[in-house]
């Protein structure tokens, strides 16, 4: 007989329900604990070494190993890692060292070292901020500005996201104890500083109204008014919400409705540009309206509206030239749909065709930029090597995707914007309107192609044992392929196909795990 202190969890338990003073055991059963705990070891062991060959192959897959936790069981593995990881590290703050009792935690440091080998990510969402801020960075360098629309994938809901923790930020400043405080946020001090050192602008409103404002001023320059009648485009319209605003702060009959209307510095903003209260008093009728252009000086603005922005492609809420020009394509539509000719008149005359023409006019602005997002995929296929562009690629992704739809209608004989001339274009290129047969298939082949090289392995060497040093990414494979097979045989989820075994078993592959087991 001895006396023991229990140390496997569910005993431990049951006999702190009945005492707390020592468990009397006797000797054979100390013997059974002990080889239960042994086992039981061992077991957690492989089942980490096993989850550890997983993350070798996710990162030979994926470059990283920044597992999210919705790709199970890797996910909640990686997780469960970095939570004791973080106990690890506090237990030795606290002078701990392995004689010492370590904390509830499977971590130690040949764990440590095995993981810090192959770069894991400790801190997720350190590493999410820094991956998005190099790609602002970037972003940046292309573009000139850090103004990310929201609809260019994860890149721009980050930098939304940006913003709304800075409120949160400063909300925190204002607190007299913030740490304390029941609000959070991924922000600190260095972090606002990087993005203020790029020019992150943290209120796209304000930033947009100063930008405005500053063409207002040059606008006022050039022609000595701000009368938006008189003006094209974004501006005109901008103008004229910046009237109605105004309008409203003047009606206002108390500070507060005023200041719900327009803040004080935009009020002064807009009043150091000739905005005033007499600006309203004339009403503005058709007499004072200026006199209709004739075709030649839209054309001239037309020119000059090209050699700015590089195209005739100017849009529907463009002022006056705008409506022109939906005009000219309305006339040629219907010159072609009629069999019309218009010589003259004011009409769209045969000679007024060939000057657009020869301009660039756009005719068919669908097709136009069609083929404008066709030459992106261009180019993303030469970069890529294939069209499987996601949908968190911003624009390009969107299109892609509705291209697969517009096909889709197009097969059955439903209305689409799929015709015979875009699909010729899209399969040249080799585009895969059935993408998850494409992936499928291009994984298989990634597959055979190991096994080739295993196979050829083997030959060379005489074994499959297949070394590190040698040959990482092929030995990363086959830890892969015997963590799926153990998976199957011990009756688990596993994604090793009955067609994929057949091939490992017809090599020797398997047999050789078999005997090494035994």
């Amino acid at each position: 007989m001895r006396q023991i202190w229990c140390i496997f969890p569910p005993l431990l338990t049951a006999a702190a329900a009945f005492s707390c003073t020592p468990v009397s055991l006797h000797s054979s059963r100390i013997r059974g604990l002990e080889n239960g705990i042994s086992l039981f070891a061992a077991r957690r062991r492989r089942s980490w070494d096993e989850s550890y060959e997983l993350l070798l192959s996710y990162k030979e897959e994926h470059g990283h190993t920044n597992v999210p936790q919705s790709e199970k069981p890797l996910g909640a593995w990686v997780n469960s890692q970095r939570i004791d990881h973080a106990k690890y590290l506090r237990w030795i703050e606290q002078d701990g060292n392995e004689d010492t009792e370590l904390p509830k935690t499977s971590m130690d440091s040949r764990r440590k070292k095995l993981l810090d080998d192959v770069d894991f990510v400790w801190d997720a969402v350190a590493h999410t901020w820094i991956t998005r801020y190099e790609e602002l960075c970037d972003f940046r360098q292309e573009h000139g500005h850090c103004v990310v629309p929201r609809s260019n994938g994860r890149l721009g809901a980050w930098v939304e996201k940006m913003r709304i923790e800075h409120k949160k930020y400063n909300t925190l400043l204002s607190e007299e104890n913030p740490k304390n405080s029941k609000l959070k946020t991924i922000l600190t001090q260095d972090r606002v500083q990087k993005l203020n050192d790029i020019d992150f602008v943290w209120n796209v409103r304000e930033k947009q109204f100063e930008q405005n404002l500053g063409e207002l001023r040059i606008y006022k320059e050039m022609n000595g008014h701000i009368d938006p009648r008189y003006m094209n485009g974004k501006l005109a319209l901008w103008v004229r919400r910046m009237e109605r605003e105004y309008r409203l702060y003047l009606q206002a009959t108390s500070e507060e409705e005023e200041s719900a209307v327009m803040s004080k510095e935009r009020r002064l903003a807009l009043e150091s540009v000739g905005f005033c209260e007499e600006m309203f008093d004339e009403p503005r009728s058709r007499s004072t309206v200026k006199p209709r252009a004739t075709w030649e000086e839209r054309f001239e603005e037309l020119k000059e509206y090209k050699r700015v922005n590089g195209d005739c492609v100017v849009p529907k809420n463009y002022g006056p030239l705008g409506s022109w020009v939906r005009s000219q394509r309305h006339l040629r539509k219907e010159q072609g749909t009629m069999g019309v000719s218009f010589e003259g008149g004011g009409q769209l005359s045969q000679d007024r065709v060939d000057r657009l023409n020869d301009l660039g006019f756009v005719w068919d602005v669908h097709q136009y930029q069609w083929n404008q997002t066709y030459h992106e995929l261009l180019a993303y296929r030469k970069e890529h090597g294939d069209c499987n562009v996601p949908m968190s690629y911003g624009g390009l992704g969107l299109w892609v995707f509705n291209q697969r739809a517009y096909y889709n209608s197009y097969r059955r004989g439903q209305s689409s914007h799929m015709t015979e001339s875009r699909l010729q274009m899209l399969e040249s290129i080799g585009f895969a309107f059935d993408l998850g047969q494409q992936i499928s298939s291009a994984a298989d082949e990634r597959w055979r192609n190991r096994l080739t090289e295993l196979k050829d392995y083997a030959e060379q060497w005489g074994t499959f044992n297949v070394k590190q040093s040698r040959n990482p990414s092929l030995y990363n494979w086959c830890q892969r392929q015997k963590a799926c097979y153990r998976a199957k045989r011990e009756g688990k989820k596993s994604p090793l196909a009955a067609e994929r075994e057949d091939a490992l078993r017809s090599i020797g592959f398997l047999e050789s795990i078999e005997m090494t087991r035994s």
